[in-house]
């Protein structure tokens, strides 16, 4: 069995979770030509090897531009960007249910409805690419099995 271990002692965020699954052995030109499908632009994606601390690691960066406008979405938009992307279907159907989560737990935080949730940070673009860009590489690597460390 294949089980993929996340090691939170540093916590956990979108490009930490991209570069840890790119050290397990996703392929980064194709997480890119992958997300380059989702007609989302104004960023560029960065993969390098780091030593953090005496720990090597690969950064993963979304740089976004400054000059780009940034729309806060909601979910019915995330939704289109994701299911017109050239992806797996696995890749679709758990992205837009992660987005989902998401969207209930703000609704229930704000007390409206996952129609109505605004989304900012998580609708920008870093966060649709650190999203689907997790997906992706899950998909490559295709665990029979997640599990993570508890987050500090």
């Amino acid at each position: 069995m294949k089980t993929l271990y996340f090691d939170c002692f540093c916590g956990a965020a979108g490009d930490m979770i991209v570069g840890a699954l790119i050290d397990a052995g996703a392929d980064f030109e194709t997480l890119k030509k992958s997300l380059d499908t989702l007609g989302v632009d104004g960023y560029t994606l960065s993969c390098e090897k780091i030593n953090k601390h005496g720990t090597m690691a690969t950064k993963f960066d979304v740089h976004v531009d400054d000059e780009h406008d940034h729309p806060h979405r909601h979910l019915r938009h995330i939704v289109e960007i994701i299911e017109a992307g050239d992806l797996p279907d696995g890749v679709k159907e758990a992205s837009l249910e992660t987005f989902r989560r998401i969207a209930e737990c703000e609704a229930e935080v704000h007390g409206t409805t996952i129609e109505k949730v605004h989304f900012h940070e998580v609708g920008a673009v870093d966060s649709i690419v650190d999203i689907v860009g997790t997906h992706v590489a899950l998909h490559q690597l295709h665990p029979e099995k997640i599990v993570s460390s508890a987050l500090h």
